[in-house]
């Protein structure tokens, strides 16, 4: 993706977690993207985006509303890159907190679609059903509940 994204970027040594500072109009704060093991569903990672309190807790609710959503969705688009160099075969889980957000990533996809699509298989949950995961492939416009993206087997031929 050609988009701005953040660039200063670390990581856990396992690229379990990565933060990055989100600089807008409430100052810096620091974000933290973390990866974990869903428990049921082979080889799928949970995707998780917060804040770093003051008091070193993450806060995965609050809206920080900081004027660069998109650099950050951005920044989290390339996080993911990173973190499946790192755990190949593997496919990364999200959802949004709240239905506002869940519809933010949808659109979010849909915009870039057209360059994610030629890197990752990309899945929407079209069950409403929080305990039920239903996976299709992604098709814009449509409303999902959830995502799912796998990184491209590539060979050379």
């Amino acid at each position: 993706m050609n988009e701005d994204r953040y660039s200063k970027i670390e990581n856990t040594p396992n690229y379990r977690a990565y933060t990055f500072v989100s600089e807008g109009r409430y100052g810096e704060l620091v974000k933290v993207v973390t990866f974990y093991e869903i428990q049921g569903l082979t080889d799928t990672f949970n995707l998780a985006l917060g804040t770093m309190l003051p008091n070193g807790e993450i806060d995965f609710l609050t809206i920080t509303n900081n004027g660069d959503r998109n650099k950050i969705l951005v920044t989290i688009a390339w996080i993911v890159g990173i973190f499946m160099e790192h755990y190949t075969g593997k496919s990364v889980y999200f959802t949004g907190s709240d239905n506002r957000r869940t519809q933010l990533y949808n659109r979010s996809i849909a915009y870039g679609y057209d360059e994610l699509i030629k890197t990752y298989h990309l899945y929407g949950d079209k069950s409403l059903d929080e305990d039920i995961l239903e996976f299709e492939p992604f098709e814009k416009g449509k409303k999902y509940s959830g995502f799912l993206v796998e990184r491209k087997i590539v060979t050379d031929e």
